[in-house]
C-alpha cells in the first residue's frame, strides 16, 4: 500500500508558488515570448513547466483563466526559448529538483 507521510505531504503544500509571484507577468523576454507564440504569459508558463516535465497545477477562481490555462497543448516552445525561462533570475522562485530532495 501507497501512502505519503505528513511530513512530505505538508512539504509539497508548502511549495506551491504562483506564476512567479506574480513578478512573471513584467518580465520583457516574458512579453516578447507571448507576443512570439501567441498565447499569454501565464499559457508560457504552464507549457514551459509541461516541456520540461514538472507538473503544472494552474489556480484560478476565473472562468475565462480557467479556459486559457488548459488551452496550452496546440503549441510547443522552441529549445531556445525553454532556456530562456530557465536561465531568467530574480522574477521566480528557486527550488530542488523534487528528485533528490531527501526528507
Amino acid at each position: 500500500m501507497w501512502w505519503i507521510s505528513a511530513a512530505r505531504k505538508t512539504f509539497c503544500l508548502r511549495r506551491t508558488v504562483p506564476l512567479g509571484v506574480g513578478k512573471i507577468f513584467e518580465v520583457p523576454e516574458m512579453k516578447t515570448l507571448s507576443e512570439k507564440y501567441g498565447k499569454s504569459i501565464a499559457q508560457i508558463c504552464i507549457r514551459w513547466s509541461l516541456q520540461r516535465g514538472y507538473l503544472s497545477l494552474p489556480k484560478s477562481v476565473t472562468p475565462a483563466r480557467i479556459k486559457e490555462n488548459v488551452k496550452v497543448f496546440d503549441f510547443t516552445l522552441e529549445d531556445m526559448d525553454v532556456q530562456l525561462i530557465a536561465d531568467l533570475k530574480g522574477c521566480v522562485g528557486y527550488s530542488a529538483d523534487p528528485d533528490t530532495i531527501l526528507l
